[in-house]
C-alpha cells in the first residue's frame, strides 16, 4: 500500500483490490461503461450489472491479472490489468506486457490530478515486475481519455479499424 496526499488533503492510497471491493469497483466501472454505451450503442448496452462478480473474483484470484484501486474513504479509481508474456517465435521478440483492460476515475474526482498519480503507480508496478511495456486500447471517440494517456507519454502503437455491415 502506498500513501500520499490527494488534492483535497484526505489520505489517499494505492493498493491491490480485494473481493470486498467488488461493489465499489462495479460502481466505478459502471461510470466508464456509461460513456461507452452513450458513444457506441452499436456495441454496448446498459445493464444493472456491468461487471460480473464471478469475473471480478477470478481477476483477484488469477496470477496474471491484477485489480488496483486508489482509495480515499472508499475506492475512487480502479484499473484492471493482465500480465502477458509473448511466446518466442523466429520473427517475434518475446516481451512481458502489462495490458490495461480498464481504467477509471470517479466522476467527482476527475480533473484533480489523482488519475495521473494512480496511473504512475500502475507504471511503477509494471516496472517492478520488469515488464517491457504497458499497453491499452482506447476508443477514438474518447478524446478526454486520449489526451490523458498522451499526457502520460503513451504513443499510438496500432490502429484498429472497422466497417459496419
Amino acid at each position: 500500500m502506498t500513501n500520499f496526499k490527494g488534492e483535497n488533503k484526505l489520505d489517499t492510497h494505492f493498493r491491490e483490490a480485494t473481493k470486498n471491493d467488488y461493489e465499489a469497483v462495479h460502481q466505478l466501472q459502471k461510470q466508464v461503461h456509461e460513456i461507452h454505451t452513450k458513444e457506441r450503442p452499436d456495441h454496448y448496452k446498459m445493464a444493472d450489472t456491468t461487471l460480473d462478480k464471478e469475473y471480478f473474483d477470478n481477476l483477484i484470484d488469477e496470477e496474471n491479472s491484477k485489480v488496483f484501486v486508489l482509495v480515499e474513504d472508499r475506492p475512487i479509481a480502479y484499473s484492471i490489468i493482465n500480465i502477458k508474456n509473448t511466446k518466442e517465435r523466429p520473427i517475434i521478440i518475446p516481451k512481458k506486457v502489462v495490458y490495461m483492460n480498464d481504467f477509471g476515475v470517479d466522476i467527482q474526482h476527475r480533473g484533480k490530478g489523482l488519475g495521473k498519480i494512480f496511473f504512475q503507480k500502475i507504471l511503477e508496478f509494471a516496472k517492478n515486475i520488469e515488464a517491457d511495456s504497458l499497453e491499452l486500447g482506447v476508443y477514438e471517440f474518447n478524446e478526454n481519455a486520449i489526451k490523458f494517456y498522451e499526457s502520460m507519454d503513451l504513443k499510438t502503437k496500432i490502429r484498429r479499424m472497422e466497417i459496419g455491415l
